[in-house]
């Protein structure tokens, strides 16, 4: 089989959907019934595609669309050049790593779509003034692909919640996969965190990650002496909507020196953070999965995250939770005084969630639409992922052994 993976987005640098890309290709590779994985992305994504992920097989091919990197142009060559690419390449499916508009797929390869959220819907702040732009674009992708493979049962629900039965019998479950860099790397540390101690947070900058919460914990932990007076908080993400916001929080709490914020890095420095830091935060309001805390879990950190249903799925019985709505930042700071005490876990594989058997998965279901017909092929996973914690479940037995909508 050969699989067509559309990854053309405005990331400059390592981005969440890009590493989801990478580990959809990653997955794909070690399976021996995929012939060819053909990678798209755009020119400005040359250099990180080909490094930060460290993605070499001979059956891959990375491709760059020559395009400028505007919203124009990029959602028309979505519905323009993709179908081209298609044909020119000889693809037998089309697998986009995100949402972008498409048009139905008569005559050519199915198209499937990953949904990692309905965020366009839930939380529109995060878009601005242009959010009902991303509700259409949203709804005119998934109108238009043959198979939308959620990434967890948080977001399915919310599609058939948004879209009732005309979404039945088009969505599978497919969770995200986690791929981290065996060798954790204490060199590849940012030197401003080598020698302190310091929290880590993964999240861009906007409205639901609910980042001002976490600098105002984060200060009030410094002042009463919570943690070490040299500690320093780590936000690994992408600038957006939040970010001018949150500089302006820094500099009101006098935290210049403290804070650090990093994007566009590597797997192995995500890697080297996860498993140097004291603890991971992430105090999102509303997530669509949460690949943060099921990285940090799998890195072996203690977590603290904010008590919604995308974490308590993957971390119910190891992760120390706190109420995100709790403004003052107490709740938060409370659940920090409480994990930081927790000796650290023992870093081992993410029995589930591995990218190879994410991409079993897409196998089947692209198996399923090649042949024009539906099947259960989550079944298995899917009922042990509805299970509470299934992250947290296999890390522990591990520790113990030492068509329309």
């Amino acid at each position: 089989m050969h699989v067509l993976l559309a990854s053309v987005s405005s990331a400059t640098s390592p981005a969440g959907v890009c590493r989801h890309a990478a580990n959809i290709a990653r997955g794909m590779l070690a399976l021996p019934a995929v012939k060819k994985v053909t990678m798209l992305t755009g020119e400005w994504q040359s250099d990180y595609f080909c490094n930060a992920f460290d993605l070499k097989d001979e059956r891959l091919e990375i491709r760059h669309v020559s395009i400028s990197n505007r919203s124009l142009a990029r959602n028309l060559w979505y519905l323009r050049g993709l179908p081209a690419a298609a044909r020119q390449y000889g693809a037998d499916i089309i697998h986009l790593a995100y949402p972008m508009p498409v048009l139905q797929s008569a005559g050519g390869p199915p198209v499937v779509v990953s949904l990692h959220d309905l965020y366009p819907f839930d939380i529109p702040q995060n878009f601005g003034k242009k959010a009902w732009l991303n509700r259409a674009a949203l709804k005119f992708c998934l109108q238009n692909a043959d198979a939308i493979a959620c990434v967890s049962e948080e977001t399915s629900a919310r599609v058939h919640e948004l879209f009732p039965v005309r979404s039945s019998g088009k969505t599978v479950t497919i969770p995200n996969s986690i791929y981290l860099p065996s060798e954790l790397r204490y060199a590849s540390l940012p030197g401003a965190v080598r020698d302190c101690p310091f929290f880590l947070c993964v999240a861009q900058h906007r409205a639901n990650k609910n980042l001002p919460l976490l600098l105002r914990s984060f200060y009030l932990a410094l002042d009463r002496g919570v943690i070490p007076a040299d500690s320093k908080l780590v936000v690994v993400g992408k600038e957006g909507p939040e970010t001018q916001r949150l500089h302006r929080i820094i500099t009101q709490y006098h935290l210049d020196s403290r804070v650090l914020f990093l994007r566009g890095i590597s797997d192995a420095r995500l890697a080297s953070l996860y498993a140097n830091c004291d603890l991971v935060i992430a105090p999102s309001l509303l997530e669509g999965f949460g690949l943060p805390v099921a990285e940090a879990l799998t890195a072996g950190s203690n977590v603290v995250c904010s008590d919604i249903p995308a974490f308590r799925s993957i971390g119910a019985t190891r992760c120390t939770f706190f109420d995100p709505e709790d403004n003052s930042g107490e709740s938060l700071l409370t659940a920090l005084q409480k994990a930081i005490t927790t000796p650290r876990s023992t870093a081992i594989s993410p029995v589930g969630l591995e990218p190879q058997q994410a991409a079993a998965m897409y196998l089947a279901l692209y198996s399923s639409l090649l042949l024009g017909k539906r099947t259960n092929v989550l079944q298995p996973l899917s009922a042990a992922h509805q299970t509470s914690g299934l992250l947290s479940a296999s890390i522990q037995t591990s520790a113990s052994e030492r068509h329309s909508l």
